[in-house]
């Protein structure tokens, strides 16, 4: 008797396992066809679990099913590998399983010609820090429209490139859609060693404009759909491409936005800075805090393709 109260008190305490199911499939020709055979994960992410759960092959209709016994604070992600890269399915909480239709796990075919291009770029600029300095946020929006993921033979040819400022200073990469280590820093050109796979990507970058600078130039090496510049100081002077369309307010602090297009490749932005005693110091988590609430940022970032 008291063996079976036992058991029957484990049983209630146990994580109920819940089904989770869906698809692998990639799109061929603006149509979706489904992927049999592929190796497909369930990776938890709670408190007490980091890590792979399960692992499962797609049948002949792509199809994949895990029934996970997870306590309600993990966080399930479903990962399908494809030609070598890992693609990810949006996280699950455990407690959102019962009502979560079908999950499908979008993967694609490999192309080192795919373009990208660049959908937008967001500059915010702070005013002079005491030592002179002004803080830079730049955040740039790639896009892969083809509906193939851009990746090259080897990794040591970069996928995607551009220039940064040349005068720049204490440039670092902060967390965006990248890992830190796929991107790497050669004089100006910072280069992307990541598959870019369909969809708009994020690179976060914090560099500095040095104290003395009245003038300081963002080289434009390809085409911006959309370039949005966020400026402290009114005085501030843009020479082209960009048009001042207003002045807002945030958490206090008075912003000039500009904002335009680069329609191709050309001549770099240049901006004229004003004096620095006609804005208040900035310190850079302030700035990376308004910055947030301008993007939305997400709390939580969904794992990307990688190589595995």
């Amino acid at each position: 008797m008291i063996l079976t109260a036992v058991a029957f008190v484990a049983m209630l305490q146990a994580p109920e396992a819940r089904p989770v199911s869906g698809r692998v499939i990639r799109v061929v020709a603006g149509d979706t066809v489904v992927v049999p055979g592929a190796m497909v994960l369930l990776h938890g992410v709670s408190p007490t679990v980091q890590g792979v759960l399960d692992s499962v092959r797609s049948d002949g209709q792509g199809r994949w099913r895990f029934r996970p016994a997870v306590d309600s604070a993990t966080v399930l992600l479903v990962s399908a590998r494809h030609e070598g890269i890992e693609y990810f399915a949006p996280p699950v909480a455990r407690e959102r399983i019962a009502t979560l239709p079908p999950l499908d796990v979008l993967v694609a075919d490999l192309d080192a010609t795919a373009p990208v291009t660049v959908a937008s770029r967001h500059l915010i600029i702070g005013g002079p820090a005491p030592d002179g300095t002004r803080d830079v946020i730049d955040l740039v929006v790639l896009r892969n429209a083809s509906g193939r993921t851009r990746a090259m033979p080897d990794t040591a040819t970069p996928t995607w490139q551009f220039v940064l400022p040349p005068h720049a200073a204490n440039t670092r990469i902060g967390d965006a859609d990248f890992a830190a280590d796929m991107l790497d820093l050669h004089g100006d050109t910072l280069f992307l060693h990541a598959p870019i796979p369909p969809g708009d990507r994020q690179l976060f970058l914090q560099y500095q404009i040095v104290p003395a600078s009245r003038r300081f130039e963002i080289p434009m090496d390809q085409a911006i759909t959309s370039l949005t510049l966020m400026a402290e100081e009114e005085a501030l002077e843009v020479d082209r491409y960009l048009t001042r369309s207003g002045v807002e307010e945030l958490e206090g602090r008075r912003f000039v936005r500009w904002a335009g297009a680069v329609p191709a490749a050309g001549d770099a932005l240049e901006l004229t800075l004003p004096g620095r005693d006609t804005a208040p110091s900035w310190t850079l988590p302030a700035l990376i805090g308004i910055f947030a609430l301008l993007l939305g940022v997400a709390a939580w970032r969904v794992a990307l393709p990688r190589r595995v």
